[in-house]
């Protein structure tokens, strides 16, 4: 082989990596819920790191409203707020401050992926951004569901806004 047919070869090359950079883009986080022994998506949705999602639902003994508040990032799930009005049973009995009417613990937990068992008596929701979904309805009553976040997939980039 040439000498110049191998410095073809590297611009050719160098041609496709740029192209590859300049076209392609990994867009912030991707916010899902699956199933997790089979691992379907039932719901995704992209976001940005840091993006805070909640988790609503009445307690099961209690049936008092909580929110439990969570940052979405590449690296998982992340509990920074909890809201709750009585301290029932599996809630926190320490660490929260009272705030009007309201029990809020705030905190910085990672906790990767959320395994949540849905039901119609508590009436889980998640609310990410302008988008409520009812978990109930999207997996059934009973159903294990997996809240989870990450580093949204490769793609091309998009025009420019």
């Amino acid at each position: 082989m040439t000498r110049r047919a191998v410095w073809q070869r590297w611009v050719v090359a160098g041609v496709v990596v740029a192209a590859a950079i300049l076209l392609v883009e990994r867009a912030g986080t991707e916010l899902r819920v699956t199933e997790p022994r089979s691992g379907r998506v039932l719901w995704r949705a992209r976001g940005t790191p840091g993006d805070l999602i909640e988790l609503r639902y009445l307690h099961s003994v209690e049936r008092t409203p909580i929110v439990e508040v969570f940052r979405a990032d590449a690296d998982g799930m992340w509990l920074v707020m909890m809201r709750f009005t009585s301290q029932g049973a599996g809630l926190p009995t320490e660490g929260y401050t009272r705030e009007g009417g309201e029990f809020v613990l705030r905190t910085n937990r990672r906790v990767g992926a959320l395994q949540v068992r849905v039901s119609e008596i508590a009436g889980h929701q998640l609310i990410a951004g302008r988008e409520r979904v009812d978990l109930v309805v999207l997996a059934g009553d009973g159903a294990l569901v997996s809240l989870e976040s990450s580093a949204a997939p490769l793609r091309l980039r998009g025009p420019a806004r």
